[in-house]
């Protein structure tokens, strides 16, 4: 295989995960939009929707292990190749989260903890802006917005520690302690997606200067 033909390559497989990223931003939102309004047709789309998540993911791979074997590539296009597939994974379970946020929100009742459920969403867009936002470090190369997810990920977990320390300090009902219960567990995936965007982020600065930073 030619260079030329290697990076044209590259290209293609970088473009499949920008595809990947904005196919796991859509099921966030919809499974944002699914907690919110207890939307039970959305939630059922956003579960429905996974398996496709995880087939555009194996094509990825599948794509890399070919190169890899056709090419046998060294040094940054190997580095390359590796980044591919981690922030590919990454995103898989981003959208195995949005799955696990769908299923929960069918047993969260749609009038309980109006107040727990604002604080939830406002965690959530914030992670969502993150995930964005560290799609557009790798489409870009932008190490600056790669390195402002330290900031935005500690600012997450703080939401995340003060809603979980917050949850239980009040007696509630056999029922209330379930809602709670559930929302700690929307809580909890949220603070993992977030988590996420930050090695995607990671794996952008990798990807330019061949070292592991931790933003976490």
């Amino acid at each position: 295989m030619l260079r030329s033909s290697f990076h044209q390559h590259l290209e293609n497989v970088k473009d499949q995960i920008s595809h990947l990223g904005n196919e796991v931003l859509t099921q966030f939102d919809q499974a944002i939009h699914a907690f919110e309004h207890s939307d039970l047709d959305v939630i059922k789309k956003v579960i429905s929707y996974d398996e496709q998540i995880n087939k555009y993911e194996l094509e990825i791979n599948n794509e890399v292990f070919q190169l890899i074997a056709r090419q046998q590539p060294v040094a940054t296009d190997l580095r390359s190749l590796i980044v591919a597939m981690k922030i590919a994974g990454d995103l898989e379970r981003v959208g195995d989260l949005t799955v696990d946020m769908a299923k929960v929100s069918k047993r969260i009742d749609a009038e309980s903890y109006l107040e727990k459920k604002h604080e939830l969403l406002t965690m959530a867009f914030d992670a969502r802006k993150m995930l964005e936002e560290s799609l557009v470090s790798f489409q870009t190369k932008n190490l600056i917005v790669a390195q402002k997810m330290a900031a935005f990920d500690d600012k997450v977990d703080a939401q995340f520690g003060q809603f979980i320390k917050g949850l239980f300090q009040n007696e509630t009902s056999e029922h209330g302690a379930e809602q709670l219960t559930q929302l700690a567990f929307i809580a909890r995936y949220i603070e993992r997606i977030a988590d996420y965007a930050t090695n995607v982020a990671e794996w952008v600065i990798y990807e330019s200067n061949g070292e592991h930073f931790d933003l976490n």
